[in-house]
């Protein structure tokens, strides 16, 4: 986004406004950047190139595959489509995503949507422009000259107009708007809509992915988890709550007691991590599930031992709360790490 802002005609100073890291950490491959570090990174670039149309949609063309590292070659090695979704929605905090993603499916087709109501009102076209750009990037790595081209884009963006349309010229898209159309022949984008959707036909959901390697999607994916959980479990004030929660696993805290324990407000808290992405509820359940799954995984307990060990008061609860977590009851994870 920097190279992209340079080339526009801002400079390194301009672009890193505000956002907390120098020229030396931004050529750090150490250097972790937050989602608030990356918005102010956009909004630099919004306000200082107000006159560019397509903005985001640019941004997203610059990326290539190996810019997501690890997130991305797990899904491109993934057996099917439906496994791809799957493990690119579990683990898109290793991303370069800032939209809220989820996965529906109905009788008629099955649906993509992302969300934006966290994403300041006048960033969000520059974000799902650049989210376009990613999800045809994406696709095109992952099944290579097979089509996966959706039956319909929904977005909440304003359709795009030539500038050079008129009274007695038709109105066309105008570039780099226009790649959309000629890399998705076949596919309906309709703009102005209430949310933002990628609308697939449910077949598609079960054709092979061409780059699937068994082996590799199972290296990728364990990297992902251990990434991930070492992500979280360090970043700034959500690592700072994961921590506290983790020492009191067996009497949780509420959010009033663990804003008392920081020395907050309950809004405030709420607050600050709102700012980072997160919020208590998220990060109890993230913490528990960790526990749960380690404690599963690796030592002999019963399922009552470690339902009494993350303070749930009956073994029942702990099982409906696993298996909306994972999908499978306790049984049923430890059979499968087993086997």
């Amino acid at each position: 986004m920097i190279e992209l802002g340079q080339q526009h005609g801002l400079s390194l100073t301009q672009c890193l406004d505000g956002v907390g890291i120098d020229p030396v950490g931004l050529e750090n491959s150490e250097t972790l950047v937050t989602a608030a570090q990356e918005l102010q990174v956009i909004e630099n670039l919004v306000r200082g190139l107000p006159h560019v149309k397509g903005l985001g949609l640019q941004a997203g063309m610059r990326y290539q595959l190996t810019t997501f590292g690890i997130w991305a070659f797990a899904i491109i090695s993934s057996p099917t489509v439906r496994d791809a979704i799957d493990v690119g929605l579990k683990f898109t905090d290793l991303s370069f995503v800032l939209l809220d993603f989820s996965f529906n499916e109905t009788p008629e087709s099955a649906e993509i949507e992302m969300r934006v109501d966290h994403i300041p009102p006048h960033l969000r076209q520059f974000v799902v422009e650049r989210h376009l750009a990613i999800f045809m990037l994406l696709t095109r790595e992952m099944m290579g000259p097979e089509a996966l081209a959706p039956k319909e884009i929904v977005l909440t963006l304003d359709a795009p107009v030539s500038a050079t349309s008129g009274p007695d010229k038709p109105k066309t898209e105008a570039p780099p708007f226009s790649v959309l159309g000629a890399l998705l022949p076949d596919t309906r984008i309709q703009y102005g809509a209430s949310t933002n959707r990628f609308v697939l036909d449910k077949a598609l959901l079960a054709r092979p992915i061409p780059k699937a390697n068994p082996a590799t999607a199972a290296f990728c994916v364990q990297q992902c988890e251990a990434l991930l959980n070492q992500r979280r479990a360090q970043t700034g004030f959500s690592g700072q709550v994961r921590h506290f929660l983790l020492e009191h696993l067996s009497a949780m805290p509420t959010l009033q007691e663990a804003a008392a324990h920081f020395h907050l407000s309950p809004r405030t808290f709420g607050r600050r991590l709102e700012d980072e992405g997160s919020s208590f509820r998220s990060l109890a359940e993230e913490v528990r599930e960790g526990v749960a799954t380690e404690l599963l995984a690796t030592a002999r307990l019963s399922v009552d031992s470690v339902a009494e060990r993350l303070g749930y008061a009956e073994a029942a609860s702990f099982i409906r709360a696993f298996k909306r977590w994972t999908g499978k009851t306790p049984a049923q994870f430890r059979r499968a790490e087993q086997g």
